[in-house]
């Protein structure tokens, strides 16, 4: 196991992503050497608690390497952000959390939020379901899915009409992988489909996240959701302003149909100059906003309604400018955009696959309007 801060890992771990791209998308899934090195640097560990060999860091430190991660490969930066599970073992009990990290295991994991279902029977339960695009599940040793408990067919409740929903463990031989990840962005991901029937799972693999977590401690006492949801923002600005940059570098070397440098002309530098303003702003939008979260978190506070939907907009609003700089810059670069082995053509694959997730959805934003007129959000995980 090889000790680098996370602040680091980009810088340590880009000669190991660069030599493996080629393979990663040939292959539809990135290298076991790859991942290995991911997994001994302790790319998967930034949010596990101390005590399970993580080094617990906060949400905006986490965002800052998902977003460097992503100026180098998407793909790997999407696997990071999966596989960054480990808060689970702030929110599971001491017998779980030995499951998982006893004897001094490293788990990776993978994760899904669509919800599966799950059926108590004695110390355990039976969890069941289908769930898509699961980044990195060929080389997880566990799977984590969001299941809503059942008691005779119908939702178990927590609270009058509030619906016992939990984090279950499922261990990679409890599952089937169908290989469905047949695409043209983010290839390396892995991202198949998983399957589970009645797969047993013993109660202390499941945790309840809307309850305070047993670790009482940044960056667990804040809004667990915060952790996952806004990672796929941050690598969405990584690509985008790495394709920026392509750009840049290219311009000076491609000229226009009146022989000028791209470089040299006013459409090329208004385009760079207002990619890079508004990528600049959405990320320092995003980091505000985490970092206020990480701030109510340090000081015991409560993550309210208000500070989460700042998040949602922070993330919506950088969706919105990632995909018009991702566009913009196609078009800037002209037919450069359409050979693969020009940087600039994997970037906007890269960049827009990222920007489908349903956390960059147009729901989003109206669920923030919804927030700051008063009235309940309406998405799950808000």
């Amino acid at each position: 196991m090889t000790r680098v801060s996370p602040v680091d890992l980009p810088a340590v771990l880009e000669p190991f992503i660069r030599e493996a791209l080629a393979e990663a998308e040939s292959r539809a899934d990135l290298p076991e050497v790859l991942v290995e090195a991911l997994r001994d640097h302790g790319a998967f560990r930034m949010l596990t608690p101390r005590e399970y060999g993580g080094t617990e860091s906060s949400l905006t430190e986490v965002l800052d390497v998902y977003e460097r991660l992503a100026r180098i490969d998407a793909s790997v930066a999407w696997t990071v952000w999966n596989g960054n599970w480990g808060f689970l073992g702030a929110l599971l009990g001491e017998r779980g959390a030995e499951r998982l990290w006893g004897g001094g295991a490293d788990p990776v994991f993978a994760n899904s939020g669509s919800p599966g279902t799950a059926v108590a029977e004695g110390d355990a339960y039976r969890v069941s379901g289908h769930w898509k695009i699961v980044s990195g599940i060929g080389h997880a040793d566990r799977l984590v899915v969001v299941a809503v408990v059942l008691e005779g067919g119908a939702p178990r409740e927590v609270a009058a009409g509030v619906p016992d929903v939990r984090l279950f463990v499922l261990g990679r031989d409890q599952v089937e992988v169908r290989h469905t990840w047949d695409v043209t962005g983010m290839r390396g991901t892995g991202s198949d489909d998983v399957l589970a029937i009645g797969a047993v799972v013993p109660a202390e693999l499941a945790a309840r996240f809307d309850v305070p977590a047993r670790l009482h401690r940044p960056p667990y006492r804040t809004f667990i959701p915060a952790l996952v949801l806004p990672g796929c923002t941050a690598v969405a600005l990584g690509v985008a302003r790495a394709m920026v940059d392509d750009v840049i570098a290219l311009a000076p070397g491609k000229t226009t149909m009146t022989g000028t440098p791209l470089a040299d002309t006013a459409r090329a530098q208004s385009a760079i100059a207002r990619a890079q303003t508004d990528l600049r702003a959405a990320h320092l939008l995003l980091m505000t906003a985490a970092g206020a979260l990480t701030e109510a978190g340090e000081n015991g506070e409560e993550a309210t309604l208000d500070l989460r939907a700042d998040l949602r907009g922070a993330m919506s609003h950088a969706a919105q400018v990632c995909r018009r700089a991702l566009v913009s810059m196609y078009e800037l670069a002209g037919s450069a955009s359409l050979y693969r082995h020009n940087t600039v053509e994997r970037r906007f694959r890269d960049g827009m696959a990222a920007l489908q997730h349903a956390n960059h959805s147009a729901d989003c934003f109206e669920a923030v309007g919804r927030v700051r007129f008063g009235a309940e959000p309406g998405l799950p995980l808000f």
